[in-house]
């Protein structure tokens, strides 16, 4: 795969810190031997021979770069509670 330095983040991944985080967790999926969502080239090895599932974050990470930019994961917000949502438990002294 080539190198690659400009990517297209998604319309609803409104910013770069989260695309990366997106990203990183597909990447760590991937290492792992989850199937990946889009077609992947094999690479080849000096003898020709293709290699064995790839454990090189370059690979990986390129491969979970192209699944977020062309929408083939799912992903949610988590809801961000407010301090007005803590809710304090009684201790009782006995």
């Amino acid at each position: 795969m080539p190198r690659r330095t400009i990517v297209r983040i998604p319309q609803e991944i409104d910013n770069k810190y989260r695309f990366a985080v997106i990203t990183g967790r597909r990447c760590a999926q991937l290492q792992e031997d989850a199937y990946p969502k889009i077609e992947v080239v094999v690479p080849v090895a000096k003898n020709g021979q293709p290699q064995d599932a790839p454990r090189l974050a370059s690979f990986w990470s390129n491969v979970a770069i192209q699944e977020v930019e062309q929408d083939k994961i799912a992903w949610e917000e988590r809801k961000v509670e407010e301090p007005g949502d803590i809710f304090e438990t009684p201790i009782s002294i006995e």
